[in-house]
């Protein structure tokens, strides 16, 4: 078998625009380059989309009055099927969308009208909320809104992987990246209410402006990830690190200056934020600790799941399907990280890798594993790379077949399974 080559080849690429030209050319160029690899990535998530819905109408018919679903509000009530779209606003999106139309802030010590205490919603990093708000002003609902939102940060991020694949391919392998990150385990978050595909989208461009030493532009996106996720810390330091790296080099000028003090302002200003209003950080992480079940374990949770099923010890639900493939899904990304790290450009690496530390390393069930690491796409590449080499004819059959298990899986999990997508 011949070696994964992950840096550029020699096959000839798309057109380019005039040096000349103006932005708007540039950009319009750029799009057109693009446009196979948005068009195939919508078309795969169509696909696992309406495979979904017909599991999620198939599992109602069997079985219309079964409580396996939980609503994930506070009380995190258990209903029975309804359709596809209660998966993709479950959850987090419950609370984005609840944002979305009534804002962050609320009095301290009080409910809303949901007996929901606003205090909680500080917990939600609100880059994701915000953009969707201003549509509310529009007539769209909250959950509408952050839908939109969510499409485009999809459809952003799939540009932002082909240019990724492109600098360090070719036009084809960028192409297979976009495709290859719409049909992962936990795609189907993707095009739910939540903050996934936003941040993904900055994530890539971010580091696309790294590969491409566009400093300020980098610490700018790395710092606007900060308000739409906590995980951004893997984007930061891997930010902060590359324009390190270059100030040490004396290349850059100011600009990596600028990027290592722009990267973390996002992060940190809203934890300082909302931390004052609660009274203090520990307060925060607290809040976060015994509401939500999300605190640092360096890994404890995740290695007993392992242990329990390599060994056959521990409860019963060790044994339960969504765990089995929770391990499996963590073991193949692995996999991949080490291809990548091989060969690999070292800041998709190191940001991949420390994705993989945050994800293993908190308190989390098992079964948001694939969604926790769904944002760490530079181990896509590797898979990217090898179906670029595939014939057209070859890649219908392949491409295809893991949009329809991609769409099983995104409907087997909330509603067979009833965790969350």
């Amino acid at each position: 078998m011949s070696r994964v080559a992950l840096t550029p080849t020699n096959e000839a690429a798309p057109e380019t625009p005039d040096q000349h030209d103006g932005r708007f050319s540039r950009l319009r160029v750029a799009a057109r380059q693009a446009a196979p690899a948005i068009g195939l990535y919508l078309l795969l998530r169509t696909i696992s989309l309406q495979v979904m819905a017909v599991l999620a109408a198939h599992a109602h018919v069997r079985a219309p009055g079964k409580n396996v679903y939980p609503d994930g509000t506070i009380n995190n009530q258990w209903r029975s099927f309804t359709s596809a779209m209660d998966a993709l606003v479950s959850w987090d999106a419950k609370w984005y969308s609840k944002i979305a139309e009534q804002g962050l802030g609320g009095p301290l010590g009080a409910v809303d009208a949901d007996g929901v205490p606003y205090q909680l919603r500080l917990m939600f990093f609100p880059l994701y909320p915000w953009l969707a708000r201003p549509l509310t002003y529009l007539g769209f609902s909250g959950v509408t809104a952050c839908l939109i939102v969510s499409f485009i940060s999809a459809v952003a991020a799939a540009w932002a992987l082909y240019a990724i694949g492109r600098h360090v391919h070719s036009h084809r392998v960028g192409v297979m990246f976009a495709a290859v990150w719409a049909l992962a385990p936990a795609a189907m978050t993707q095009n739910g209410a939540f903050s996934e595909s936003l941040f993904t989208a900055l994530a890539a461009w971010a580091l696309y402006a790294v590969l491409k030493e566009r400093w300020v532009l980098a610490g700018l996106l790395a710092g606007l990830s900060g308000l739409s996720r906590p995980t951004a810390a893997a984007l930061i330091g891997t930010v902060g690190l590359a324009a390190l790296i270059a100030a040490g080099r004396r290349r850059g000028g100011w600009r990596p200056y600028a990027a290592m003090l722009l990267a973390p302002a996002g992060l940190l200003g809203y934890i300082a934020y909302a931390s004052s209003r609660l009274g203090g950080v520990s307060k925060y992480f607290e809040t976060h600790s015994n509401t939500f079940g999300a605190w640092w374990d360096y890994g404890e949770s995740t290695w007993e799941v392992i242990k329990d099923i390599m060994m056959g010890t521990g409860d019963d639900n060790a044994t339960k399907p969504i765990r089995i493939l929770s391990v499996l899904i963590l073991g193949l990304f692995i996999i991949l990280l080490l291809l990548l790290a091989r060969r690999g450009p070292w800041p998709l690496t190191v940001y991949a890798l420390v994705t993989l530390i945050l994800a293993t390393g908190s308190h989390a069930h098992m079964s948001m594993m694939g969604r926790h690491l769904l944002p760490a796409f530079p181990v896509l590449l590797v898979p990217a790379i090898v179906l670029a080499r595939a014939k057209n004819s070859e890649l219908i059959v392949v491409l295809g077949g893991l949009a329809l298990l991609s769409g099983w899986y995104g409907g087997w999990l909330p509603f067979i399974s009833g965790q969350a997508i």
